[in-house]
């Protein structure tokens, strides 16, 4: 179940401070909501790379994004996940080359709206990392999407599905479910 909130703060400084907060509010609820689990009475362990799970609840996964005003949460008992949402914004040419393959910023450039286009493919490749629960060290490059105007993602990674959220024209949410 994917659950999102939009902070009516629109100055970085204040939401930045609380952003991390109230994405462990939004976690909380919907652990609650959703599996009957107290969150702060939740041991937590981290993996290698930092990325927590439910000591006592091994088979039960979350993610939690934040981006500028936007916080998203994901849970399942199914799937590892990973979510990211992000603010568009003007996107960094050197990022993209750092991050997509060559028929992704082909997509971009000839795109109407490269900076949508562009964050489409950074949500994806980020929920996908923060399923894996590896952080960055994965290489990003190495994960390549197609987007079709139906809706459809296909991608090089068979062992996931993607569901991208473009509810506003403001932000993009991505959220990847992978087989475990």
């Amino acid at each position: 179940m994917i659950y999102t909130c939009t902070l009516k703060i629109q100055t970085y400084e204040i939401h930045s401070n609380i952003s991390h907060l109230l994405g462990q509010k939004l976690l909380t609820y919907a652990l609650q909501e959703e599996k009957s689990i107290k969150y702060r009475d939740e041991p937590l362990t981290l993996n290698p790379w930092g990325k927590p799970s439910l000591k006592n609840h091994p088979n039960i996964h979350f993610n939690i994004s934040h981006s500028f005003n936007c916080i998203a949460c994901v849970i399942s008992d199914t799937y590892a996940v990973g979510i990211d949402v992000e603010k568009i914004r003007i996107f960094n040419p050197y990022a993209a080359k750092k991050v997509c393959t060559t028929e992704e910023i082909k997509k971009i450039y000839s795109s109407s709206n490269p900076d949508r286009v562009f964050f489409k493919f950074w949500t994806l490749k980020e929920s996908y990392i923060k399923a894996i629960g590896k952080g960055l060290s994965h290489p990003m490059k190495d994960i390549n999407f197609e987007i079709y105007p139906d809706g459809q993602i296909l991608s090089n990674l068979s062992e996931c599905r993607f569901h991208l959220i473009e509810d506003t024209n403001e932000f993009i949410t991505a959220v990847c479910y992978l087989n475990i």
